[in-house]
C-alpha cells in the first residue's frame, strides 16, 4: 500500500482517489475549493460517450473567418490573449491536419468507448441513479449549410463507430414538440445519457470515499517537491509526504508541473452557462444547437444552457457578451424558457492536440498526471480515474494510452 496525494477535486480528482483506495491504497484529496464546485459543476451534464470530434478541424482555414465575427458564433476570441501566446496556437494549427484529426479522434474514441462501464463499476457502490436519466442527446443544424459543413465531422464519427441516427424535422416536432421550429435537421445519439445534478454525483462519489477512510485537505497547494523517499506536498505552512502524487487539477495543472519541473502547452477554454427558471417538461433531454455551438439541459433545479468556447485564459473578466448571447439563442429556441436565476464560467484544460494527458512524469515516476481533458472531462472521469490506478499498480490496461503519455510535446 502507497500514500499517494491527489491535487485537485474536480470529477477527474474524485474518481481518482475512488479507484486509488478501492486498489488499497492510503488517499488524500487536496484542493482548496469544495469538491465537485468548479467547471465539474458548471458543464453541459452529458456522458458525452459521442464527442470524439476535436476542437481541430481539417477545415479550419475555411471555416476561422467566419467563426471569428459571428455574433452568436461557438467561439470567441480575446486577440490580446491570442497575440500573447502565439506559439500555443501554432501547435494547435498544426493538429489540424486531416491525418492529425483522424488520429486525435480515434484515440479520444478509443478512451470514450470505456467511459461508461468504467462510471458502472462506480455507481454500483455509489448509488446515484436518481440523478442520471437515459434519455438521449440531439443536436440540431439550424440551416441545410450547416448540416453540409458538419459532414466531415459526421462521417468521422461514423468511421469511429459513435452510433446516432439522423432525424428529420417531422421526427423532432413529435420527440420535442417545445421547441420553436427554427431548424433544419438533427442527429439524435440514442445511447448517450446525462445527469440532472453533476455536484450531487461528484459529491456523493466523495463522501464514499471519504467514509471508507479518505482523507481531504481543504487547502491551496503552494509548493511540490520531490525527493529520493517521498515527495512533499505543501499548503500554506503544513507539510504533507506521500510515496506518489497524482496531479489532476484541470487548467491549473499547468502550474502545478511547473513546481516539479516539467512544461506542458497547456491553456483554457472558457465555457458558459446560463441557468433559467425550472419548467417542468419543456424539453425531454439535452439539446444542442449548431448555430452556437450549446446544449439546453433539464436539471433537478432548472434548465441550463451551457457551452461555447473563449480563448482568453484564466484571468482575464467574464464576457457578459457570451451569456447574454447564449440566453438570446437559447429563447430563439425554447420560447417559453422562464426568468434567467443566474451565470457561470468555467475553464476548460485544452492541449493544442485535444488529448489529455495520462501518464507519469517524464522526470519523476512517482509523479502521475491527467488533465487536459478539454470538453470531456465529465465523461471521462472515471475511466481517467481507472487508468491513473492500473499506471500506479503496474496493471496491464486494456486501452491504447500511448497518444495520452507526458512527453509527446
Amino acid at each position: 500500500m502507497s500514500r499517494i496525494g491527489v491535487v485537485g477535486a474536480g470529477i477527474i480528482g474524485i474518481c481518482t482517489s475512488f479507484f486509488l483506495q478501492k486498489s488499497g491504497h492510503e488517499v488524500t484529496l487536496f484542493d482548496h475549493n469544495e469538491p465537485g464546485t468548479s467547471t465539474s459543476f458548471g458543464h453541459a451534464c452529458t456522458f458525452a460517450n459521442y464527442a470524439c470530434i476535436p476542437v481541430n478541424s481539417p477545415n479550419i482555414y475555411k471555416e476561422l473567418p467566419k467563426l471569428l465575427f459571428k455574433q452568436n458564433g461557438p467561439l470567441a476570441i480575446n486577440f490580446s490573449y491570442v497575440v500573447k501566446n502565439l506559439p500555443w496556437c501554432y501547435d494547435f494549427l498544426k493538429n489540424c491536419t486531416e491525418k492529425k484529426v483522424e488520429y486525435i479522434a480515434s484515440s479520444l474514441s478509443n478512451l470514450l468507448n470505456h467511459a461508461n462501464e468504467t462510471y458502472d463499476q462506480i455507481f454500483s457502490e455509489v448509488d446515484v441513479s436518481k440523478y442520471i436519466i437515459n434519455s438521449g442527446a440531439l443536436y440540431l443544424y439550424n440551416t441545410e449549410q450547416d448540416y453540409i459543413n458538419e459532414k466531415y465531422s459526421i462521417d468521422l464519427r461514423k468511421k469511429n463507430g459513435v452510433q446516432f441516427k439522423e432525424v428529420s424535422t417531422s421526427e423532432i416536432k413529435e420527440l420535442e414538440p417545445n421547441i420553436a421550429p427554427v431548424y433544419y435537421k438533427g442527429i439524435l445519439f440514442e445511447e448517450s445519457k446525462y445527469t440532472t445534478n453533476p455536484y450531487k454525483i461528484s459529491k456523493k462519489i466523495f463522501e464514499t470515499f471519504i467514509s471508507r477512510g479518505g482523507n481531504f485537505v481543504n487547502k491551496q497547494v503552494t509548493n511540490i517537491k520531490s525527493k529520493k523517499s517521498d515527495i512533499s506536498v505543501y499548503c500554506d505552512n503544513s507539510l504533507n509526504n506521500f510515496d506518489k502524487i497524482v496531479i489532476c487539477s484541470g487548467a491549473w495543472s499547468k502550474k502545478l508541473a511547473q513546481m516539479i519541473g516539467d512544461e506542458f502547452p497547456l491553456d483554457t477554454e472558457r465555457g458558459y452557462h446560463v441557468m433559467f427558471d425550472k419548467i417542468n417538461n419543456l424539453i425531454n433531454r439535452p439539446i444542442g444547437w449548431s448555430q452556437s455551438g450549446f446544449y439546453i439541459i433539464p436539471l433537478e433545479d432548472g434548465i441550463r444552457a451551457a457551452g461555447t468556447v473563449e480563448i482568453s485564459g484564466l484571468k482575464n473578466k467574464p464576457n457578459i457578451k457570451r451569456t447574454d448571447m447564449i440566453e438570446k439563442e437559447a429563447r430563439k429556441i425554447l420560447p417559453d424558457l422562464g426568468a434567467v436565476k443566474s451565470t457561470w464560467i468555467g475553464y476548460r484544460p485544452t492541449l493544442p492536440d485535444s488529448l489529455p494527458i495520462i501518464d507519469k512524469s517524464p522526470l519523476n515516476q512517482n509523479i502521475y498526471y491527467s488533465f487536459g481533458h478539454q470538453h470531456i472531462g465529465w465523461t471521462t472521469g472515471a475511466i481517467s480515474g481507472k487508468l491513473v490506478q492500473y499506471l500506479i499498480d503496474s496493471k496491464k490496461q486494456n486501452i491504447d494510452i500511448s497518444a495520452f503519455r507526458a512527453d509527446r510535446f
